[in-house]
């Protein structure tokens, strides 16, 4: 059966006339009436009385009429709706990063990318993920984009030669924690010697925890540091600092606003304990999609203060 038959059907049962209805469905009157034979053919029954003149529906034709109208209007409903779909998909790009890249980072990112000439109305779909399966997605095509960090200190997952690479923004990895009541910081990092000091973790397999734990090592700290609890989360260890349970490094991006209301403190404000890295944005090396072009363009060529750099 097609929809084509219904629709023959709709307009003769509207018309009364086999030749009228042919020529509004800029068919011959012969094929016409072939489509009616086999729309009555697959229901089973005569649609059409033939025996009377002018064309009239027989009880059973009376009966389908409004269900057929009722199926074309819905079929009609569905593909326009679809078609809005299949068009708005042609404007999203989805865009897997990091949940502290996707909540402190992007925000102001994408609001300036949508700025370039470039995007037109563009629809994203964020999708958060650690760096290991967001890094999958890319290869699997179940994404278009990866926002990641990156720092000479850690190899990187995408080195191989199907990515493009570009650098977007930059953050700073630096250890703080609650405020004593003079301003001090509640739990300090010394130049040498001391009590350890309880440290918020990130999970080791994390890339926050391979580059924290590197940078503990280069500082000669591993020894100094007392675990007093893991997350692979920045969230959740943003929140023990606050709480005054510990050392955390955190990405600047995230504690802008606590640091500037003196709620959260350096650790180490003489030392140096830093940790500096990129924010880069990363792609399939093969052409994509239109809207996936075009962002990339406009990302690369997007000055880096609008980057939203830490």
């Amino acid at each position: 059966m097609e929809i084509s038959w219904l629709e023959d059907f709709i307009s003769l049962a509207s018309t009364g006339n086999f030749s009228r209805s042919a020529d509004e469905r800029n068919i011959s009157q012969s094929a016409f009436s072939r489509r009616i034979r086999a729309l009555e053919h697959w229901l089973g029954g005569d649609l059409i009385d033939r025996s009377r003149f002018p064309t009239t529906l027989t009880p059973a034709g009376h009966a389908f009429y409004q269900s057929a109208l009722d199926v074309v209007r819905v079929l009609h409903r569905e593909r326009a709706e679809f078609r809005g779909l299949v068009k708005r998909d042609a404007r999203t790009i989805r865009i897997c990063a990091t949940h502290t890249l996707a909540i402190h980072f992007a925000p102001a990112w994408i609001a300036a990318l949508r700025q370039t000439d470039r995007t037109g109305e563009l629809n994203v779909k964020m999708i958060t993920a650690d760096l290991h399966d967001c890094g999958q997605a890319l290869m699997e095509g179940a994404c278009d984009l990866v926002l990641a960090y990156n720092t000479s200190a850690i190899p990187s997952m995408f080195g191989m030669s199907r990515f493009e690479v570009a650098i977007i923004g930059a953050d700073v990895v630096t250890p703080v924690s609650a405020p004593s009541d003079d301003g001090s910081p509640r739990h300090a990092i010394t130049a040498s010697s001391g009590d350890p000091f309880p440290l918020l973790a990130y999970a080791a397999n994390s890339y926050l925890g391979h580059l924290v734990g590197s940078g503990l090592d280069a500082w000669d700290l591993t020894r100094r540091v007392r675990p007093a609890y893991e997350s692979s989360l920045v969230e959740a260890l943003k929140g023990m600092a606050l709480a005054g349970e510990g050392v955390a490094w955190l990405p600047r991006s995230a504690i802008q606003t606590e640091l500037k209301a003196g709620r959260l403190v350096s650790s180490a404000p003489q030392a140096g304990y830093d940790l500096h890295v990129e924010i880069r944005a990363y792609r399939r090396a093969e052409r994509e999609r239109s809207i996936v072009e075009h962002v990339w363009r406009a990302l690369v060529e997007m000055p880096k203060d609008h980057a939203n750099s830490a």
